[in-house]
């Protein structure tokens, strides 16, 4: 597979890494001038060599999965160009993830094609504290609005995790590993083929003590995660096939509150029980020679969360239930060769249902809600020539509540100079429909409006020295009409919320965004691997008259960088540093409270023994910088790691 352009800081360089980005995805690590080239398939719903893909894309394959040996998956994704994230505490707290400044709600999650999302969260988004890596082939991170291939919560960029097929005979594997923290992890897989049906069966469970959620807590908040994973792909003749997927996550995480008398953030016992089921079932039809292909799917996801304080009366604190169901179907059909189009349809089906139960009414009415969506959708993509590809799509989506809705996207990729140079652009927009919880629960707002947005890139990979030296930048631009945000009605007066003490749900009638993306790889020699990252997000409130006006938006570090350095020495012993950067933001709208930012430093090593079994070590937060990513919230200090892989 192609090793790419930018190389996130935290995975660890490039003898560990290699991460593609659509605005640099070109074979860069190897000693030959020449590899394969990327193929990204979440950019157009179909496969696509990446000098063709006029969006903005980050892929990070197998080799990188397992050089990085990260074990939330958001270590693999917190430095991609354009992502950033927030965490209520360490390992398994609350963690959100932004795409180009845009809402942590607006970004959607695929597992093998398969959405996920929790209806019974506020913004019905996904809370990645339970994904950890495991039977991982590659993800894709699409930046950029994406609503017409992926339905109104793509505004802000698709993020695709692509799990390991049966497609060898016979293969297994086994990772063991364990650090301070009383951090402990195991997981294991077995794949292969039996004549036309192949199979994947994949378990892991993980445990540490962690740190305190509340960075003025001494008390340790420990999370503990298991999930299994399987897949089944049987050909039933050379035309039609039959797939079928599970994946189950059961998480349990030490969680802090704000306990009486002062209602500040501080140390209790309180707990956080997630426990998350996807269900896919398919079929994939070929017909044309290869010319048409068509796909039918039904999934079901169910997210079940509880909240607990054992010192109360009434323990169970929240419990929240939200199932989403879709049938869809997908067709691609290559016209020509130099023509392509891919059409689809969705249905889908969110339904949710919470409650607060408290010592003063521990049974109380559960919030019940529902909605529904119905899409259509079309993309044609066409290449004239050999060096110019142009996509064109756009989606029809009628809400229950909402009514119709129209969105667009073009993009354009032309490649010069014998590949070593590629211009890319992209206008596309998108929209989102408020969640049952923002428009029906106790902190719910009725008169709350679609959010919508409209985007442009443009962008450059330059590669010299027979690609061992590549350069890439990008520059985006995003406006908001309608974004929603939670408006805290503690000691507020403002008229929204006379009856909501604790807050509710408001549109900002108009944000703005635009930044940067540079990334710079360069191999000097077979054995030497340097990289650099920087990115800068301008993300502001744009309602003139409003207090806030100009002011810029929460949690949005202006500056983002990192460095990179790696060796791999003829024994087979891979060693690496990478130093990250993320400059200051604000915690709040009002820009009146500062999250200082942090650097981090993070040392890996790996020793193969034989072509089997590879040992290997790394130092996450080697400098023991004390950081956080939301005011008054912790995150982990220095951890050293040691482990042993086997594979087969």
């Amino acid at each position: 597979m192609a090793k790419t352009l930018f190389v996130p800081a935290t995975l660890a360089l490039t003898p560990f890494v290699f991460v593609a980005s659509a605005a640099g995805q070109t074979p860069t690590s190897g000693p030959k001038a020449t590899t394969a080239e990327t193929i990204i398939v979440t950019a157009t719903r179909t496969p696509m060599r990446a000098s063709r893909v006029g969006s903005s894309v980050t892929v990070i394959d197998a080799p990188t999965i397992a050089r990085a040996q990260s074990i939330p998956v958001i270590d693999l994704l917190r430095d991609v160009p354009g992502v950033a994230f927030s965490r209520t505490g360490g390992v398994g707290s609350l963690t959100t993830v932004r795409i180009r400044g845009a809402e942590s709600d607006q970004t959607v999650l695929l597992i093998d094609g398969v959405k996920l999302n929790d209806p019974s969260s506020p913004g019905g988004g996904f809370n990645f504290a339970n994904l950890l890596v495991g039977n991982l082939d590659r993800i894709e991170v699409l930046r950029g609005p994406q609503s017409t291939l992926y339905g109104s919560q793509a505004m802000g960029g698709v993020v695709q995790i692509i799990t390991r097929s049966g497609d060898v005979p016979f293969g297994a594997s086994v990772t063991l590993e364990g650090g301070n923290l009383n951090t402990k992890r195991a997981r294991g897989s077995v794949r292969g083929q039996v004549g036309d049906l192949s199979y994947v069966l994949a378990a892991g469970q993980f445990e540490t003590d962690g740190v305190s959620s509340a960075a003025s807590g001494k008390e340790r908040d420990g999370f503990r995660n298991t999930l299994a994973q399987s897949r089944v792909d049987y050909a039933l003749n050379d035309q039609l096939s039959l797939e079928a997927r599970v994946f189950w996550s059961d998480s349990d995480v030490g969680i802090d509150g704000f306990p009486a008398p002062s209602f500040a953030l501080a140390d209790t016992p309180e707990r956080s029980k997630t426990e998350e089921l996807i269900v896919y079932a398919g079929a994939n039809l070929t017909l044309l020679d290869g010319r048409s292909r068509t796909r039918f799917g039904l999934s079901e996801t169910q997210t079940d969360r509880i909240n607990l304080n054992p010192t109360l009366a009434v323990q169970n604190t929240f419990i929240g239930t939200g199932t989403n169901r879709r049938a869809e179907f997908q067709s691609i059909l290559d016209v020509t060769p130099q023509l392509q189009l891919v059409g689809g349809g969705e249905f889908e089906q969110s339904r949710l249902r919470t409650a607060s139960p408290s010592v003063a009414n521990p049974n109380p009415t559960p919030l019940r809600a529902k909605s529904e969506l119905s899409a259509l959708y079309l993309q044609g993509q066409a290449s004239p020539t050999s060096w110019l590809t142009a996509t064109l799509g756009v989606r029809w989506t009628d809400h229950d509540s909402f009514g119709e809705a129209l969105n667009t996207r073009a993009t354009v990729a032309a490649s010069l100079n014998d590949g070593n140079t590629i211009l890319r652009a992209a206008l596309a927009d998108g929209f989102k429909s408020p969640t049952p919880f923002q428009l029906f629960s106790s902190f719910g707002n009725a008169k709350l409006q679609p959010e919508e947005a409209s985007s442009a890139e443009i962008g450059v990979e330059q590669a010299w020295f027979s690609r061992r030296l590549i350069g890439s930048f990008t520059y985006f631009q995003r406006d908001t009409i309608n974004q929603i945000d939670f408006v805290s009605c503690f000691g507020n007066s403002a008229a929204i919320c006379v009856g909501r003490p604790s807050g509710t749900y408001d549109n900002i009638a108009r944000t703005k965004a635009d930044g940067t993306e540079f990334t710079l790889e360069a191999k000097p020699t077979r054995q030497l691997s340097l990289s650099a990252g920087f990115a800068t997000l301008d993300a502001r409130n744009k309602v003139r008259g409003s207090a806030n006006f100009n002011k810029l938006l929460p949690r949005r570090a202006k500056e983002t960088g990192s460095a990179t350095i790696g060796y791999l020495f003829d024994s087979g012993l891979d060693v690496s540093a990478t130093y990250s950067r993320v400059g200051d933001s604000f915690n709040n709208a009002g820009n009146t409270v500062v999250i200082r930012g942090y650097d981090l430093v993070t040392l890996r090593a790996s020793q193969k023994i034989n072509p089997h079994w590879t040992v290997f070590a790394r130092v996450q937060n080697a400098d023991d910088e004390i950081y956080e990513t939301i005011t008054g919230y912790g995150s982990p200090r220095r951890e050293t790691l040691v482990g042993l892989r086997a594979s087969f």
